[in-house]
């Protein structure tokens, strides 16, 4: 165990709040036991409605189990506990033993009286009747002890009643399998802490959502929409136990809250619709006053749930609370309340949200831009936007981003003379960096090219070129990588892709990746088969690519793959730690011959065999060939025939025939007309072949 694991808890959680382990330790080093009783419900109090985790509902039954046996009203107060947590946390795959217990209590609550008995045994039935009707684990136990009791009770009425909740329980049953597939590998016990991207965080992650959309589809098959709204509901809860830095997982809960009250508001359950509209605005106050208490987007939907619901108080006391907020950037805060001030209560309004965003020294340029489109698209007012653009000049006149929007304000305003007066101004101010002119003169070049004149386009060209080279000394420059600019538009090069990267246009540009759009055919990257892995991996399918990628990479097509193995046979290339497969063709020749284990000796010593062969001088006979047929001292006839017997006792004397390096061997020699002559023995020795080979006989005749 590492030094850093065995160190006192309390300095690990300094050093990392979001240490667990840490606090588990600590958590059992410090056991609640000084009975202090006030303390433990407030905690309850504070965390059960919020936490509907299923441990944590139990620790709270046998709490109060324990603590209040001895007051006068104890069998109400366990009775109302036991509905209190079934109301909350019925509905979970492992509520069995809340159930059972609720089940065994109930029935030992003395009953005096027929009245009194007939009062329990409808509230046994009704804790039975709900736990058949929810799928969960050890469902068949239940469905068992409720055959049981209803046949205590009266035989006659039982078999009425099991047949009636029988369906409820096959249905649970069957959900509860599916259930139980589509949870595998879910980690229901992880806490909620900041993710770091890691592949098992993605893939929980996925497993919850995949889990959500599978509850949408309504796999109990229930007619009640109410019920199904509480079961998607839940499960988003139970996602947040361990998702809760997931701001997404947030806003689509809240999402399919306000969905599903509008959905109960249709169908005219308006108190159950009600419900679920506090209970989302519930969530949301959860999130923002808990671990999203730094997310702008949840404050965002929060804001826009509470107008649409018209309570623009709610929705003003929303967006303060956002901006007191010091450490974050309140400048989209102030965009977004200007919008929904100028929504609700008209633009005048809306420009003393601009005044307090100007006054706030956190504010950036965006909210004058913001402010400058508003006062022309919903005043209509030219001139007060173009005020604003020069008041944000003033202060942001080293932001290129903000010059950017102004001319192109005014681009879009067919102001071109006022256009090129801020171009100038911006690109002539001394608090603007060089390596910041860069975008203002690529802006000021297109300009020019759509409005201007050629004398104009050059002279704007040939500054824009002084510009880069002061901005970018250590990049080799020409006058090809700053001309592309002046005849490109939009995404429409004058040159190909790759005669981009060779100019070095895309180094220029600091794009990190090359440009796709140039290219109306582009080479469609392997998916599927041998090369998929080299073009995946960025190898170039069996040649060097140079002209993507702007460099040499290796081709990496012709690997092959390693495989991990213990022990290495004689028939691989064994390396530690695995071994490489032969080559293809050295596999389906492997492939072809007998087992080893079907050789039994003689073994040859093959190193030596080697040697031997390779020390061997073979004799450089050459015969010509004579006029009556002699070659050497053999007779040409005699040649053919035994080599098409040696023919005919191959595995697959066809192929051996049809080879070209046999047709080759025919045409040099010059003998087609012998070939006539042992035509008939080709076909006869195959087709006798073909005949004692029963497997190939069946193939044939398939084939035909």
């Amino acid at each position: 165990m590492s030094g850093f694991s065995i160190r006192n808890p309390e300095r690990r959680i300094e050093s990392n709040p979001f240490d667990v382990d840490a606090w588990n330790l600590l958590l059992r080093e410090h056991q609640l036991r000084s009975k202090n009783f006030v303390e433990v419900e407030a905690l309850f109090q504070r965390c059960l409605a919020n936490v509907l985790n299923i441990d944590l509902w139990k620790c709270y039954i046998v709490y109060v189990s324990e603590t209040k046996g001895t007051i006068e009203k104890y069998r109400e107060t366990m009775a109302k506990t036991f509905d209190f947590a079934l109301e909350k946390i019925g509905m979970d795959v492992l509520a069995f033993s809340i159930y059972q217990d609720y089940i065994a209590f109930l029935k030992k609550v003395p009953a005096i009286g027929q009245y009194a008995e007939n009062q329990r045994i409808t509230a046994v039935r009704r804790v039975y009747q709900k736990a058949l009707a929810t799928p969960m684990h050890n469902l068949d136990t239940i469905w068992a002890d409720y055959c049981a009791f209803e046949k205590n009770i009266n035989m006659t009425l039982a078999e009425k009643l099991i047949a009636e909740r029988g369906k409820d329980y096959q249905n649970s049953r069957r959900v509860e399998k599916d259930l139980q597939a589509m949870t595998r590998g879910l980690n229901r016990q992880a806490v909620s802490v900041p993710p770091k991207g890691t592949a098992s965080e993605s893939k929980q992650v996925e497993l919850w959502k995949k889990y959500i959309a599978w509850e949408k589809t309504n796999p109990l098959g229930t007619e009640e929409y109410g019920q199904l709204a509480r079961r998607v509901v839940y499960t988003y809860e139970q996602a947040l136990l361990s998702l809760g830095y997931y701001p997404d997982i947030w806003y689509e809960a809240a999402m399919f809250l306000q969905e599903a009250s509008q959905t109960l508001d249709e169908k005219g359950d308006v108190k159950l619709a009600q419900a679920l509209k506090v209970e989302c605005i519930g969530l949301y106050e959860r999130a923002i006053t808990g671990l999203m208490k730094e997310s702008k987007l949840l404050y965002f939907a929060y804001a826009d749930f509470q107008e649409e619901q018209k309570k623009f108080d709610a929705v003003k006391e929303i967006y303060n609370r956002l901006l007191t907020i010091e450490q974050i950037n309140p400048t989209l805060t102030y965009v977004q309340l200007m919008r929904f001030i100028r929504r609700t209560e008209g633009p005048n309004n809306a420009r003393l949200v601009f005044k307090r965003a100007r006054e706030d020294k956190r504010t950036g340029y965006q909210v004058f831009v913001a402010a400058a489109h508003m006062e022309y698209n919903c005043m209509k007012d030219a001139d007060v936007a173009i005020r604003v653009f020069k008041l944000g000049l003033k202060k942001y006149e080293n932001e290129p981003e903000f010059g950017l929007a102004y001319a192109d304000f005014l681009s879009n305003m067919n102001e071109d003379n006022n256009t090129r007066v801020v171009f100038e101004r911006i690109l002539t101010s001394s608090k603007l960096p060089a390596d910041k002119q860069i975008r203002i003169w690529d802006r000021f070049l297109d300009f020019e090219s759509c409005v201007g004149d050629l004398a104009s386009i050059l002279k704007v060209e040939k500054r824009r070129k002084i510009a880069y080279e002061e901005a970018q000394k250590d990049l080799g420059m020409n006058h090809s990588m700053l001309v592309i600019d002046r005849y490109k538009f939009m995404d429409l090069m004058p040159c190909s892709g790759d005669q981009l990267r060779l100019i070095g246009y895309d180094a220029l540009k600091g794009n990190d990746t090359p440009s796709t759009s140039t290219s109306s055919n582009p080479k469609p990257v392997p998916t599927r088969g041998p090369q998929a892995a080299s073009a995946i991996m960025g190898g170039a399918g069996g040649h060097a690519d140079v002209a993507r990628y702007g460099f040499p990479r290796p081709d990496i097509s012709q690997m092959i793959p390693f495989k991990p193995r213990v022990n290495c046979t004689a028939s691989f290339h064994p390396v530690p730690g695995g071994v490489y497969p032969p080559p293809p063709a050295a596999a389906h020749l492997m492939s072809l011959l007998p087992p080893p284990t079907c050789f039994i000796g003689p073994f040859v010593n093959v190193e030596a065999l080697c040697s031997v062969l390779s020390q061997t001088q073979l004799p450089s006979l050459q015969y010509d060939k004579s006029e009556n047929g002699m070659i050497g001292p053999m007779n040409e006839a005699d040649v053919k025939k035994d080599l098409y017997q040696l023919l005919a006792t191959t595995s697959d004397p066809s192929a051996v025939v049809r080879s070209s390096a046999l047709a080759d061997l025919k045409r040099k020699r010059g003998d087609s007309d012998e070939e006539d002559e042992y035509s008939h023995l080709q076909s006869s020795t195959i087709g006798s072949i073909g005949s004692r080979d029963a497997y190939k006989r069946r193939m044939n005749k398939k084939n035909e």
